[in-house]
C-alpha cells in the first residue's frame, strides 16, 4: 500500500539510509530505486538539508523526489574523478571554522580556498576563528583574516570562556541553517555542542604533534537549536579540491578582480602581459606575492576543472547518442 504527498527534510545521511524530519518526527527513509535510475550525476542524490517528497509503502518511507535546491555547498570528490560532491543543501550560511591553536588549523591559503567554496554555494559565508583562548594574538589573526576574506563577517570564538558565542548565536535565528566546514580538530563538534547546550556530537582530543584532528564526525547531521535555527556539522575535510565557478573566485579575491578591470587586455592572465594592472600593483607592493600566487594557483585549478567538466560532458553526450542509435536499430529490427 502506497501513501503519497508526504514532504520532509533530510537531517542525516549514512550511505543509502537517511533520517528525514516529517510532521510527526524523525523517521528512517530509503531511496526509491525506480525513481533514481535515471540520475546522471551523484550530486543529484539526496543530501543533508534537502527537501524531499516521500511515499510510504507498508510502513517504510521511500524518497521519491528531491525538490529544487535553493543553495548547495559542494567540493570536488576526492581522487582523480571529476565529480561534484554535495556536502549540504538549502543552507543560509557557510561557516568556515578554523582553529587558533597552531599547526595546520589556520592558514591564509586554506581560508582563501574555503572562502571560494563558500561563495560558490549561493549562501552567505562566515569565518569562525575558534579556540581563541589558546592564542594571545587572536585579534591580530582576525585583522589578517579580514584582508584575506574581504566582505565576510569574521567571529572570534572560544567555548572555554564563551568568547563570541552570543554573536554566533545571533546568526542562528528561527529557520536559518548554517553548515560548519573546516579541517578536523578545529572544534566544529565542540562548537555545535555549545550552541545546542548539550553533548550531542562526539568529540576527541587532537594530536598535539601537528594539531590534526581525528575526524570525530564521520557523517553530516542537521541539528535544531532552541532558537529554531539549525546547524549542519559536516565531517572534517581531508582534501579540499575546488568545485566552483570563476565568480566565486572573484568574490574571494575582490582586491585583485577589481584591479583586473583596468588591464589592457580583457583576457589578461596577469602573468607578464603588457599593460597588466595586477602586475603593476604587485610591483608597487599593493598585492602581496603570496596572495597573488594563491590567486593564480586557484585560477589555474578552476580552469583545469572546467576543462575536465567539459570533457566529461562531451563523453556523456557521445555515449548517450550511441545508446539512442542502438535503441533505434533494435526497434527497426
Amino acid at each position: 500500500m502506497y501513501i503519497s504527498n508526504l514532504k520532509g527534510r533530510i537531517v542525516e545521511k549514512q550511505y543509502s539510509t537517511y533520517k528525514v524530519q516529517i510532521e510527526t518526527g524523525i523517521e528512517k527513509a530509503y531511496l526509491k530505486g525506480t525513481n533514481f535510475q535515471t540520475i546522471q550525476y551523484k550530486s543529484e542524490f539526496p543530501c543533508v538539508g534537502d527537501w524531499v517528497e516521500l511515499i510510504e509503502c507498508d510502513g517504510t518511507l521511500q524518497i521519491a523526489k528531491v525538490l529544487e535546491r535553493r543553495t548547495q555547498i559542494s567540493r570536488q570528490s576526492a581522487g582523480n574523478v571529476t565529480e561534484e560532491q554535495v556536502i549540504a543543501a538549502n543552507i543560509d550560511y557557510v561557516a568556515i571554522v578554523l582553529g587558533l591553536d597552531g599547526g595546520r588549523n589556520y592558514s591564509d591559503r586554506l581560508l582563501e580556498r574555503l572562502t571560494t567554496v563558500a561563495w560558490n554555494s549561493g549562501a552567505t559565508p562566515l569565518v569562525i576563528l575558534n579556540k581563541a583562548d589558546l592564542n594571545s594574538e587572536a585579534e591580530y589573526v582576525k585583522f589578517q583574516a579580514e584582508t584575506i576574506a574581504p566582505g565576510v563577517d569574521i567571529i572570534v570564538t572560544s567555548v572555554e570562556d564563551g568568547t563570541g558565542i552570543a554573536t554566533l548565536t545571533n546568526y542562528l535565528s528561527k529557520g536559518k541553517v548554517v553548515v560548519f566546514i573546516g579541517p578536523s580538530g578545529v572544534g566544529k563538534s565542540t562548537l555545535t555542542n555549545c550552541l545546542l547546550r548539550k553533548d550531542q556530537q562526539k568529540t576527541n582530543e587532537i594530536r598535539q604533534k601537528d594539531k590534526r584532528g581525528r575526524h570525530t564526525t564521520s557523517v553530516s547531521f542537521m541539528l535544531e537549536l532552541e532558537s529554531g535555527g539549525y546547524i549542519i556539522d559536516s565531517p572534517g575535510l581531508r582534501e579540499v579540491q575546488l568545485w566552483a565557478e570563476d565568480e566565486a573566485l572573484d568574490n574571494t579575491f575582490t582586491d585583485i578582480s577589481e584591479i583586473a578591470q583596468y588591464c589592457k587586455f580583457t583576457d589578461c592572465r596577469h602573468e607578464g602581459e603588457p599593460g597588466c594592472a595586477v602586475q603593476s600593483e604587485l610591483e608597487k607592493g599593493n598585492i602581496s606575492p603570496e596572495r597573488y600566487d594563491s590567486y593564480l594557483h586557484l585560477k589555474k585549478e578552476l580552469a583545469f576543472l572546467n576543462r575536465r567538466k567539459a570533457q566529461k560532458n562531451r563523453q556523456y553526450q557521445k555515449d548517450f547518442s550511441k545508446m539512442v542509435k542502438q535503441v533505434k536499430i533494435l526497434k527497426e529490427k
